[in-house]
């Protein structure tokens, strides 16, 4: 009898044990929650629009788009100092650029700039080419072409001449043969601008981005 009542109890007692389990996870599944149409549902959806927001945002930032302040008058006339403009930089993931694109460079440790800020310049000699500049013009040429060209930049204005400071001479930048990952740039502003006719050919890891469009002045809002 004894026996059998002990066993009665342990089966009471793992009874028991089964339904406060059981009743725990119930209590667990059913969890927390807010009902639609409330003021705390109202409050969590707004937050999660804004991190979603943020989070856009900080990607575009990083990964596709980014403002800069143009800073002196190399660019002059197509960039003036104080412009803003915003920059794509889905060219840097594809290493693809052209002539003619202006460009946000990094001069970082080159001969000759000694500045922290960013460089705008225009791409005016592809790798591969042979750059000559002579005669106050610029001649190009291509990596299959025993012949130079004379390069037309119709983007600058009329009567427009382009020289080498002594500088530049002395290193050899009137005429050279670009590697497959260099880029000769040059500024607008041929006489002022600070360029590969001093700082040599830029590589393709110093391209940060294309300039697409300024943003101000407003009264010049539009693309580049």
């Amino acid at each position: 009898m004894i026996e059998e009542e002990k066993k009665e109890m342990e089966n009471d007692i793992s009874a028991e044990e089964k339904t406060d389990n059981g009743d725990g996870a119930s209590a667990k599944k059913k969890g927390f929650k807010i009902e639609k149409g409330t003021t705390a549902y109202e409050i969590l959806d707004w937050l999660r629009t804004i991190c979603i927001g943020v989070l856009a945002g900080i990607f575009i930032v990083v990964f596709l788009v980014q403002r800069d302040n143009v800073y002196g008058d190399s660019m002059v006339p197509t960039l003036s100092s104080g412009d803003v403009i915003f920059a794509q930089k889905i060219a840097t993931y594809f290493k693809s650029y052209n002539r003619g694109d202006i460009v946000i460079l990094d001069g970082k440790n080159m001969e000759g700039y000694t500045r922290k800020e960013y460089l705008v310049k225009r791409i005016v000699g592809l790798p591969g080419e042979t750059i000559r500049i002579a005669d106050g013009a610029v001649y190009i040429k291509p990596a299959d072409s025993e012949e130079f060209y004379l390069l037309q930049e119709n983007y600058l204005p009329a009567g427009t001449t382009t020289y080498v400071m002594e500088t530049g001479m002395r290193k050899g930048y009137n005429e050279i043969t670009l590697a497959e990952d260099e880029y000769f740039c040059m500024g607008d502003n041929r006489p002022v601008s600070n360029d590969s006719r001093n700082l040599g050919p830029f590589t393709v890891d110093r391209i940060k981005g294309i300039a697409v469009i300024r943003v101000y002045p407003f009264s010049d809002f539009g693309l580049i």
